[in-house]
């Protein structure tokens, strides 16, 4: 019998009343109200339709059900892996779920969220609420057993494992327990070539997929990264696995996204503004935060990562996984910061009654042509504004030459060039065939699918958004594009103009030793037979 005076046993009784009406409180509450009272600090902004049909699908589960998988396909920056995270959390919580396997990409990436779901499980309100889950599993001899890196394991019960695909192995399994919960967050990376997306398809259905039990619960969260991921597939039907998923997006971050690109008044340079469209988060994800997200990481990764926009046309030279994987943060520099390349050039295409002035600068270093800067401007500025803004373009790279197509407009172009600045000097590139023929090898210098574009020769230095839609978008046949043909003006020149070598001498050889390599007849730009012979 307790020796506490009468005074403080009856407040404990109080106390302990007070929690049992709370925790019956819990758990006739909501998801989403079950969520903002037990982590406030994680649950500040009004949840999205799209998000609360995971709250929804979780608050049916019980021990014994089989849940149908949920696929949601939601964009980056929308709050995607947090309601996972508390998910996994309230499922644990209210021993619904006893064993969690927790996948991402990388172990790091799946490390990453257990680490997030165990700073849940230490908050004061699991202290308080459900107190067998704050506190750590002890073996039977007394050693601490849960709480690592990749790994929480409570107390009361509950498991979560963490496992990258990496590192992945078969059957995975605790004791003589198997998952009764499956997370895969973020299981595909925009360097993936479809070897490696096959691999984890298989590594997911035949090792992971199977080692859950007969009534595992299934959760697949991720924005779409390319058109041949596992989401991807998820999505449009192509997998033949979780073939009663319920699928939640495409979500955009915003529907009917309208942009346009015009002069910054305060910079004085041409910015990517939104003008138009509603947020499918308004409380987490409104149209002020990603414009943030536009001017941090560019139009052209936004539409990527956050509104899905990864189907390049069938038949299009170039798809966005050759630009991503070649993309770098920085040309090459000399120690006092200038750039180090042996040629800078500027290409353009004249609008010829289009919307645009094509206005491309890019540099060459050995073997490695760096796309520098998109420049383009409004035709209907009118031929000096164009003139003037690619020779302001010229001094500020300290460029060797502008290159200009002399079957179209190379006259006139010349002339107005010079009548803002006659020293320039100016390359008239002959395109002697179709546009198929002139974009063709520049096309192939972004690199070989079957190698994980490692072999690019061509890389974009930032993110270029016009640019890299109009490349990914186009098909021969289509009238091209004034990005484009600006693009491929300064490069044939940098590529093959030292020796005045016909572009179509650059072409694509297979056969041999090797799946796919390049060749340049007649001419090689510095160490390319080198960099051929270690290839």
């Amino acid at each position: 019998m307790s020796t506490a005076p009468l005074s403080e046993r009856l407040q404990a009784a109080e106390r302990l009343a007070e929690t049992r009406r709370i925790r019956q409180s819990l758990a006739m509450a909501k998801a989403a109200e079950w969520l903002q009272r037990m982590f406030p600090e994680h649950v500040r902004r009004p949840f999205a339709p799209h998000q609360a049909e995971v709250l929804d699908w979780g608050q049916e589960i019980d021990l014994d059900t089989t849940p149908r998988p949920f696929v949601g396909i939601w964009a980056r920056g929308g709050g995607k892996s947090t309601i996972v995270e508390l998910t996994v959390a309230k499922l644990g919580l209210q021993d619904k779920r006893k064993y969690c396997l927790y996948i991402s990409a990388t172990q790091a990436q799946a490390d990453a969220h257990v680490l997030a779901i165990a700073g849940l499980f230490e908050s004061e309100s699991v202290d308080r609420h459900y107190p067998g889950h704050a506190e750590r599993w002890v073996g039977k001899h007394g050693n601490i057993r849960g709480w690592r890196r990749n790994r929480i394991r409570t107390k009361g019960g509950f498991t979560v494992d963490a496992l990258g695909l990496d590192t992945a192995a078969r059957g995975a399994k605790i004791d003589a327990d198997r998952p009764d919960l499956i997370i895969l967050d973020d299981v595909d990376s925009e360097t993936d070539t479809p070897r490696t997306t096959q691999r984890k398809v298989d590594l997911i259905t035949r090792s992971i997929l199977p080692a859950g039990t007969a009534n595992c619960a299934v959760i697949g969260i991720q924005n779409l990264v390319h058109a041949g991921g596992v989401f991807a597939q998820l999505a449009d039907g192509r997998a033949d696995f979780l073939a009663t998923r319920i699928v939640s997006g495409p979500i955009p971050a915003v529907y009917n996204l309208r942009t346009v690109r015009r002069l910054d008044e305060d910079t004085q340079r041409y910015r990517d503004f939104v003008v138009g469209g509603e947020p499918s988060w308004p409380g987490g994800q409104s149209l002020e935060d990603c414009q943030r997200v536009i001017d941090r990481i560019g139009l052209s990764a936004f539409l990527t990562e956050c509104q899905h926009e990864v189907h390049e046309r069938v038949g299009a030279l170039w798809n966005r996984r050759m630009i991503v994987c070649g993309r770098v943060a920085e040309p090459p520099r000399n120690d006092d910061g200038t750039l180090n390349l042996r040629r800078i050039g500027i290409g353009i295409d004249p609008s010829g009654g289009k919307s645009e002035v094509g206005i491309v600068a890019a540099g060459i270093r050995g073997d490695k042509a760096y796309v520098l800067r998109d420049a383009t401007v409004p035709g209907a500025l009118g031929p000096r504004a164009w003139a003037t803004a690619a020779v302001g373009l010229y001094h500020e790279l300290k460029a060797d030459f502008i290159a200009v197509e002399r079957n179209y407009g190379g006259a006139m172009c010349e002339h107005t060039i010079r009548t803002v600045d006659p020293r320039v000097r100016i390359i008239e590139v002959t395109a002697s065939r179709g546009k198929l023929v002139r974009a063709e090898p520049i096309a192939s210098l972004y690199g070989t699918d079957d190698l994980g574009y490692v072999d690019s020769c061509v890389h974009h230095v930032g993110t270029f958004a016009e640019l890299e839609s109009e490349l990914c978008s186009w098909v021969p046949g289509d009238p091209s594009p004034n990005r484009l043909d600006a693009l491929v003006w300064v490069l044939t020149e940098l590529m093959t103009g030292a020796r005045r070598v016909d572009p179509d001498s650059l072409r694509i050889v297979t056969g041999g030793p090797r799946p796919l390599y390049r060749e340049l007849r007649g001419f090689c730009p510095e160490n390319w037979r080198d960099f051929m012979r270690g290839y």
